[in-house]
């Protein structure tokens, strides 16, 4: 017990110490991506004609993962985009539902969202769930019918509360097993994401099976996913050896993920083309007919 509480907390020092470190690099290359408070705070910047709020968890914040929020200012910047990050790691659906005053306030023109990994990851067992309900400070159980309901619940009040063109991510790979429980749960949550978007008609852009694609069919997916060793060692890399995420993934034997959870650059590319092509394109369009492969029932 005494080497598993030592492991969480340094797990937690490692991941903060490297968020922060990761943190100044994106600021400085890519300063023009700012937070929801200071958009609401200093209004759009001069020049800006479509303002992108981007909504999620760390996958989004792009500390703990790559920046495809950096890329797509990178890309879109010059043609009068304003991105904004507004990703907090640790996430659920429950939370991102909490703070959406804020993205309401910044009168964004486009809302992206991408969030449901920790919703899955805070099923795996009581000790996931607790460590979940306590840092997040949750409610209640985290399930897969309360993720359906706090998903309608976004969408609808950024329906109602807003003028943005919604634009929904489907949940990537957790772990690069595509038959691993993790995966099979992941195209459940998947499911459900898809339904609620096309009752709204909300695109839902299919960036889960886009990164399934990439896999090779040789590659056979080093065990890990769900652990926090993992996401200790990425942490520990990319601080104290300063690598770049694709690095991490190969020394991890990963093609896209950094840790069976975060994404590598060539992730992070998958999802910045994602959203390029959905603004630029005359409207967004939705993944397609809905993939029942993963069904229950």
């Amino acid at each position: 017990m005494r080497s598993s509480r030592w492991l969480s907390a340094s797990a937690v020092s490692a991941i903060v110490a490297a968020s922060v470190a990761a943190g100044g690099a994106r600021r400085r290359a890519r300063d023009t991506v700012r937070r929801p408070g200071a958009v609401v705070g200093q209004g759009r910047r001069p020049g800006t004609s479509t303002l992108v709020v981007c909504v999620g968890d760390s996958l989004t914040d792009g500390r703990l993962s790559a920046d495809w929020v950096g890329l797509l200012a990178d890309r879109l910047g010059p043609q009068g985009y304003e991105f904004v990050n507004a990703g907090v790691n640790g996430n659920l659906a429950w939370n991102v539902l909490q703070r959406l005053d804020e993205v309401i306030a910044c009168a964004p023109d486009v809302v992206t969202l991408l969030v449901g990994s920790n919703d899955i990851l805070a099923t795996l067992s009581p000790g996931h769930e607790a460590r979940y309900r306590r840092h997040q400070r949750l409610p209640q159980r985290p399930t897969l019918q309360w993720y359906q309901e706090n998903v309608e619940r976004i969408l609808d009040r950024l329906g109602a509360e807003t003028r943005a063109r919604l634009v929904v991510l489907e949940l990537p790979l957790i772990g690069e097993d595509l038959d691993s429980e993790l995966n099979q749960r992941a195209a459940r949550y998947n499911i459900a994401l898809r339904e609620r978007c096309e009752q709204r008609g909300v695109p839902c852009l299919p960036l889960h099976r886009q990164l399934a694609d990439r896999l090779p069919a040789e590659h056979r997916a080093p065990p890990g996913a769900g652990s926090t060793g993992p996401m200790v060692a990425a942490a520990a890399r990319r601080l104290l050896l300063r690598q770049d995420w694709d690095t991490i993934s190969v020394h991890h034997g990963l093609r896209l993920l950094t840790d069976h959870v975060h994404l590598n650059g060539t992730a992070a590319e998958v999802v910045a083309d994602l959203l390029t092509d959905a603004f630029t394109a005359e409207g967004p369009a939705p993944a397609g007919p809905l993939d029942r492969s993963g069904d229950p029932d």
